[in-house]
């Protein structure tokens, strides 16, 4: 229902061509592509993008978002989804963005107020994951300045680049499980993942499931937006 709602924002405002950078494994390019948007994702991960064409994104580029190999306004819209938070210098690629574009720039954000209650069980199953990936031989990097400081970019980045519209595409309570977060982890969807071996990875699992408790219900509201900038030349 979100995807329908974006897809029906970008092509309320005439977008049909959009450069998606951090594409990842195609998980935003992939649904849009299949809703009729022509989408050509920009990832530095060689192995992100090959799990994209497995999954039928069909124009891929490996590239640095800053230093787009690409024309000037040769898209309608650039789209990051969930990206700005790891970003040296989110200005810096926003320009880039602006450079492709002749519509309009879309990033994807989440709405987060405060950190979450201590005993949510997310934080101890990332630092489960973290130590158990750590005892095999691969780390698992921090956000750069902590967890919610990622989120907290974010927002510094919105408040001092105010979108010309915020239109929230998701706003829904989530209850789930660690076994069930667990699972989005062994989908390898993080640039990081790339580097630990499917078996490491299998390991790494069930050593977490031996270390929390797997099936502790964790409830969290999700709120998710589109945040557009209008482009005018």
């Amino acid at each position: 229902e979100a995807l329908d709602k974006v897809a029906g924002v970008l092509s309320r405002d005439g977008v049909t061509r959009i450069l998606e950078a951090g594409v990842g494994t195609g998980r935003i390019a992939v649904p849009l592509q299949e809703r009729g948007l022509q989408i050509v994702g920009v990832d530095l991960a060689r192995e992100m993008l090959t799990r994209a064409r497995g999954k039928g994104v069909r124009d891929l580029i490996l590239a640095d978002a800053n230093r787009l190999p690409l024309r000037e306004r040769e898209f309608d819209a650039a789209l990051m989804a969930h990206v700005i938070h790891l970003l040296e210098d989110p200005v810096e690629t926003f320009e880039s963005l602006r450079r492709v574009a002749t519509k309009e720039i879309v990033i994807f954000v989440r709405d987060r107020d405060g950190v979450p209650e201590a005993d949510d069980g997310r934080a101890g199953f990332r630092d489960a994951f973290r130590k158990a990936a750590a005892e095999l031989g691969y780390q698992v990097p921090e956000r750069r300045g902590g967890w919610w400081d990622g989120f907290r970019k974010e927002k510094e980045f919105l408040a001092s680049h105010p979108p010309t519209e915020l239109v929230t595409v998701e706003d829904r309570e989530v209850v789930t499980t660690i076994r069930e977060r667990l699972s989005f982890f062994e989908g390898r969807s993080f640039g990081y993942q790339a580097e630990i071996p499917e078996e490491a990875a299998r390991k790494i699992r069930d050593r977490v499931l031996e270390t929390v408790d797997a099936d502790k219900e964790v409830v969290f509201r999700r709120v998710e937006k589109m945040a557009i900038w209008r482009l005018s030349y």
